[in-house]
């Protein structure tokens, strides 16, 4: 168990139907708890009936990962040694544990192995287990010598039954009535007169038991919270009143039931799930909001329907849902929280969850959660297409090299998933690189794979192609494309031209180190305008694998500078050169080195600009990067007017290119971005936070809505303007897209609503960034100091043995106090 609960909340408060123990700090959920009553119990022919879990709970918990695929009988040494009994009595204990346990049809192959020389009650119960799991018909009420308390069950069996087809239960309430009042012994009759007061509250035409007999039987059989059976009953009467309550007017009395019936279940997840109904047709949104996110974090078989609930409540109210005022504007945060949730945590069917999103379609659009909803309805025309994940889906050129053939437009990053596409076209076609841009300029952080990797185990998805080891995407048959993988394979066989493309395309995709391996590096010489370009994509690679890093790569810009020939395929060469070397300067905070570079690249600039060869575009693209990267040097030293001098030239460029074909327009658009970021800073550089903020907030919501890396930097500028309620939008606007910047945008988020004093939505947000991040140690940390000063919700003993399980938690500091 140790290594399977950090993987989901809802594996403690289930624990006892993996291998029938409990977490001492958290209650199971009674239909987790009826597994242990079982296990305990020696006689099975004397209970009445328990919980037994849903159908398709023990397949949830596979998906979940809870369970091993093999789903293994793990049962104490004790137990397993009872489980091996022949005789008949034997036989049907074991059957009913394993009903407990949700297996079902182990059950049934036990059950079946019964004669019907066994006794009376052994044979009795068997007939009606097998019947209510559909195997056989229901059998009739057996006589008197089966006792007292399989002819009870018989009878309510009936009941459901005749209310399930339509029909009047009357003669078998009646029937249930009889035998009830002959159950001798005080608490035995009370349960056994609150189970028949729940058949009538199922069973439409019966006289509805009032709200005050209801609460005397609920009363009397849970002041014993030691008598499960008593507590079972006492539950299964009040979610039947609860029920009666929502279907008929009686909503106060159905809030009270409900209330009480989570005193008595408080971890059950199909119990909040009833109680967020109650305080929802009450009108009290903010604690069906709670019930709600209970219900997700402890449930598995009830997930969908509580994050549809919680979609609902994020979105404006129904007209005809009660709201206590007017309706609500969409809640972001729950709204995104609760997206999230959907399409990665939960496990139930694709098929399921998409639908949840498709029958919302009208209260989704417009909202943060519109593109997902859009995606839904294409996955859900053609699955097979729709088979990955949304944020994977926008980013399929970097599995396997082909844009997403269903999302709409507006849902495609506009930019970054053309490096690879271009890059891949550049190798195709033997692109020149001369004197144009062939593929843009803006590249993979190191990061990515790995950011890649953990968003596709976050969503399930089960794919080596989103892998961050090298060797595993090449062979993945869902990964690179088999002409790259043959030229990889003969990589030393080609020209140099050719091995630089593929190495560009290579960093492209995230994997710099393996680019390197297949370039010359600065210990060859350089001999042509090839060899040249070779080496700049082998520095290139070095530069991005090492970001973050102060590595010395002067050394290696100057070899490859001082070796370029007057030949004009060298010109573009030169100017990159001083641009990526001044980069790496800035780096280290070298201004002495950048105005080097600088007064060579002014050279080199106006000369490559001058060239025939060069059209006008890719000179004024060319001129709009040179002045960018220059940027550093007046960044460094001080020289404001410089500095808006050089974003004037940069930016004035990059606002004026639009391209003129579906190349050069992609081009525009990739030098545009970087040129609105870098002035961005530039701005609040220059203690310009208002125009700073108007830049990213168009970038952001106008011109490229699904960038995390811009509505990150928004919110971090409305954080600094003092206005956390904008900062917490934009930081859930980004971990709304959840990738390559998932962990970073829910921790934010997270950050926020504690500022805000929501510690339940902080809660979720920081849950949401250990999803991407296991290890990470500061929103464990969060976690741990929110539960550790009581800010948790009130299954805060459900997430804090959760946290305690994750793989980080031996690194936490100790608690401040």
């Amino acid at each position: 168990m140790a290594d399977l609960t950090w993987r989901d909340p809802a594996a403690s408060p289930l624990r006892p139907l993996i291998d029938l123990t409990a977490d001492a700090t958290v209650p199971p959920s009674l239909v987790a708890e009826t597994a242990l009553f079982c296990a305990d119990q020696p006689d099975p022919c004397g209970w009445l009936p328990a919980h037994a879990p849903p159908a398709d709970l023990r397949r949830a918990m596979c998906r979940a990962g809870l369970l091993d695929a093999t789903d293994p009988l793990v049962v104490p040494p004790g137990v397993a040694q009872r489980l091996t009994a022949e005789d008949p009595a034997g036989l049907l204990w074991a059957a009913r544990l394993m009903r407990a346990l949700g297996r079902r049809q182990d059950a049934a192959t036990l059950l079946r192995r019964i004669g019907s020389d066994a006794p009376p009650p052994v044979y009795a119960w068997r007939d009606l287990l097998l019947a209510e799991d559909g195997r056989q018909p229901l059998p009739p009420v057996p006589p008197e010598a089966a006792g007292l308390p399989v002819r009870l069950t018989t009878a309510l069996a009936h009941a459901r039954s005749a209310v399930t087809d339509g029909q009047p239960a009357t003669g078998a309430l009646t029937t249930a009535d009889s035998l009830a009042a002959a159950l001798t012994g005080d608490r035995i009759a009370v349960t056994a007169r609150a189970r028949v007061l729940a058949a009538r509250l199922r069973s439409p035409g019966e006289p509805v038991p009032d709200a005050d007999t209801i609460r005397a039987v609920a009363h009397v059989l849970g002041t014993d919270r030691t008598d499960f059976l008593a507590r079972d009953a006492a539950l299964a009467l009040l979610r039947a009143a609860t029920r009666a309550a929502l279907d008929g007017t009686g909503v106060g009395p159905a809030y009270e039931f409900a209330s009480a019936a989570l005193d008595l279940d408080p971890t059950g997840a199909a119990t909040r799930l009833l109680a967020a109904d109650a305080a929802r047709a009450a009108g009290d949104r903010e604690t069906a909001r709670t019930h709600y996110r209970v219900a997700v974090r402890t449930g598995l078989a009830e997930r969908t329907a509580a994050l549809a609930g919680l979609l609902d409540l994020a979105t404006p109210a129904a007209p005809d849902e009660p709201t206590g005022g007017s309706a609500p504007a969409a809640d972001t945060g729950e709204l995104v929280g609760a997206l999230a949730d959907l399409l990665a945590t939960d496990r139930r069917p694709d098929r399921d969850r998409l639908a949840v999103l498709v029958a919302r379609r009208p209260a989704l659009d417009g909202t943060a959660g519109a593109d997902a909803v859009r995606w839904a309805v294409a996955a859900q025309g053609d699955p097979a297409a729709g088979a990955r994940p949304l944020p994977l889906e926008r980013y399929r050129p970097f599995l396997d090299l082909k844009p997403s053939a269903i999302l709409d437009p507006v849902d495609t990053p506009p930019v970054a998933i053309h490096t690879p596409l271009m890059s891949y076209a550049a190798v195709l076609e033997r692109r020149e690189p001369w004197f144009r841009e062939i593929h843009p300029q803006r590249a993979t952080a190191a990061m990515f794979r790995d950011e890649l990797q953990a968003t596709a185990a976050v969503y399930g998805y089960a794919s080596d192609a989103a892998s961050a080891d090298y060797a595993t995407w090449l062979a993945a048959s869902d990964g690179c494309p088999p002409d790259v993988r043959d030229r990889l394979a003969d990589v030393a066989d080609l020209p140099l031209l050719d091995r630089a493309l593929l190495g560009r395309l290579l960093s492209a995709l995230g994997f710099h180190a393996e680019a390197k391996r297949i370039l010359p590096g600065p210990d060859v010489p350089v001999r042509d305008p090839e060899s040249a370009y070779a080496l700049a994509s082998w520095i290139f690679a070095e530069q991005m694998l090492t970001t973050g890093h102060a590595a010395e790569l002067e050394p290696h810009f100057r070899t490859l500078y001082d070796q370029l020939g007057d030949d004009v395929r060298y010109a573009r060469t030169r100017v990159v050169t001083t641009i990526n070397a001044t980069v790496n300067a800035a780096r280290r905070r070298e201004p002495d080195t950048i105005a080097r570079w600088r007064k060579l690249g002014e050279e080199d600039l106006a000369r490559y600009t001058a060239l025939p060869e060069v059209s006008d575009f890719d000179a004024a693209i060319m001129t709009s990067r040179w002045f960018r990267a220059m940027g550093f040097l007046p960044f460094l030293t001080g020289d404001r007017d410089l500095l808006r001098a050089d974003m004037d030239r940069w930016l004035g460029i990059a606002r004026e290119l639009t391209g003129h074909d579906g190349h050069t327009r992609v081009i525009a658009a990739d030098n545009y971005f970087p040129a609105v970021e870098t002035a961005v800073r530039t701005h609040t550089h220059l203690g310009e936070r208002d125009t700073a903020l108007a830049l990213v907030d168009d970038l952001a919501q106008r011109i490229d809505p699904i960038d995390p890396k811009t509505w990150l930097t928004a919110g971090e500028l409305r954080y600094q303007a003092g206005d956390h309620t904008g900062a917490l939008e934009a930081y859930l606007r980004a971990a709304h897209l959840q990738f390559p910047y998932g962990r970073i945008s829910w921790f934010n988020a997270g950050q926020v609503h504690e500022q805000l004093g929501r510690a339940d939505l902080a809660a979720e947000c920081y849950r949401l960034s250990l999803a991407h991040w296991p290890t990470g140690v500061t929103p464990l940390r969060r976690l741990r100091d929110l539960h550790l000063r009581g800010l948790l919700p009130d299954d805060g003993g459900v997430l804090a043995a959760w946290i305690a399980g994750q793989p980080a938690w031996p690194q936490l500091p100790a608690f401040p106090g």
